[in-house]
């Protein structure tokens, strides 16, 4: 059972100039001791430690009362919080009594809670973001590592600080970091996704022991909106393939890394960075070093799933203009190559909004009303792959998900001539 008592300290680093000493609760819990200054100071003569009471002290009879009510304070909590006190931290427990016995019957119950969750857990969330950022980068996990640092950006413009604990973040804080994000033209999803970050850091905190009984706060999320889904028809496809180019020019290598990913199942962007001769299987070439034949291997970075897509002519043909024959197995197939740090992954992504560019001038010069990015390649597939009736579960397997619900969401709704044939066809 925790013990409190009430005391001089008169520890020879304790005294002050004057002679007198500080006037001390003291904590007794799990074989340790804690001290909580009550901010009084008496000399030796001044306090009669029997009767708790100043002597020849101003107002001695008030201050001495107010004393007595801080250990009657403390011995009250201490009989309330009776069954949890086995697993309490006496540095928990300190907090709590400190809380207790500093507020008053007009002090609000938030701002004693506040001072609790502020004490008790005065750890550093963008520390311990920053261990986790520095753990996923040994991991060369850099895009989870970039969607923390981006999250702990934002809440550092809204705060204006460069510090910020577990224990700021309340009802409150959310509430209003939310507004931020809305005042700064942030989309629904983008600060669904800060939020969630900051919500696995908590829970995370709590598992490595950082964090002790500070969940993340019951604040609802905000649902993520369904975005305007990214797909071509293929007749817009056949628009782009028809469209003259000058060869090797940066908006023909962008048509040639669409179609090759539109051609493989709708191949991911980074993938198609990633991908060297030797991920090229079964192949064959003719006397010209011209490959005729092949299948290619790749692991998704995303998911990690396997796939092997047998290549299409058009595939082949695009292989061919960046001279596969002539290659090395370790050579990267496309020219731009890929890095595993976190340098590389800028280039990537700069490199990525620079072909995002020339793709949407190639919708213009097609006359597609579309800003065509990367992605549109792996829409595209699905939702043509559905109006040509295939089974929503090939499609799945197809684009590699773990459920055919995620494939719903690439899937773009028929078109009205679709609609219009096979009610016909029903009808008779």
């Amino acid at each position: 059972m925790a013990k409190v008592a009430i005391k001089l300290d008169k520890r020879d680093n304790c005294k002050k100039p004057d002679g007198t000493y500080p006037l001390v609760l003291v904590l007794s819990h799990h074989s340790k001791t804690r001290t909580i200054s009550l901010k009084y100071y008496f000399l030796e003569e001044q306090w009669d430690g029997v009767e708790l009471q100043p002597i020849d002290y101003p107002n001695a009879k008030h201050v001495g009362a107010k004393i007595r009510s801080y250990l009657s304070k403390a011995e009250i909590l201490i009989i309330d919080k009776k069954l949890e006190l086995d697993s309490m931290p006496i540095s928990e427990l300190k907090v709590y009594i400190q809380g207790e016995i500093f507020s008053t019957s007009s002090t609000p119950i938030r701002v004693k809670e506040n001072f609790i969750r502020r004490n008790i857990h005065s750890e550093s969330l963008i520390k311990y973001g920053d261990i986790k950022i520095s753990r996923l980068r040994v991991a060369k996990k850099h895009g989870n590592a970039n969607a923390i640092k981006d999250a702990l950006a934002s809440i550092k413009k809204f705060t204006k600080r460069e510090e910020i604990y577990f224990s700021d973040i309340d009802q409150n804080f959310l509430k209003d970091y939310v507004a931020f994000c809305n005042s700064r033209g942030n989309k629904p999803n983008t600060i669904r996704a800060y939020l969630s970050q900051i919500k696995a850091l908590f829970g995370e905190a709590m598992e490595d022991d950082v964090i002790n009984i500070l969940p993340f706060p019951k604040f609802k999320i905000p649902n993520a909106v369904k975005t305007k889904k990214r797909s071509l028809r293929i007749n817009d496809i056949s628009e782009i393939r028809k469209l003259e180019l000058k060869p090797k020019s940066a908006i023909w290598n962008a048509r040639n890394y669409f179609l090759f990913m539109f051609n493989n199942m709708g191949l991911n962007f980074i993938d198609l960075v990633k991908m060297k001769k030797n991920q090229i299987l079964q192949t064959k070439y003719n006397k010209n070093k011209k490959l005729v034949e092949g299948r290619i291997v790749y692991k998704r970075s995303k998911t990690k799933g396997e796939f092997s897509v047998k290549l299409t002519s058009e595939s082949i043909d695009i292989l061919n203009e960046y001279n596969i024959g002539s290659k090395l197995n370790d050579d990267f197939i496309f020219p731009m190559g890929f890095e595993d740090t976190e340098k590389g992954i800028r280039r990537y992504k700069q490199h990525r909004k620079r072909v995002n560019v020339k793709l949407g001038d190639l919708a213009k010069m097609a006359n597609i009303d579309e800003d065509i990015t990367t992605y549109y390649a792996r829409h595209s597939w699905a939702t043509i792959a559905k109006r040509k009736l295939i089974p929503i579960s090939v499609i799945s397997e197809g684009l590699g998900h773990a459920d055919l619900k995620t494939t719903q969401v690439y899937l773009d709704s028929f078109d009205d001539d679709v609609l219009d044939q096979a009610n016909e066809d029903i009808v008779g």
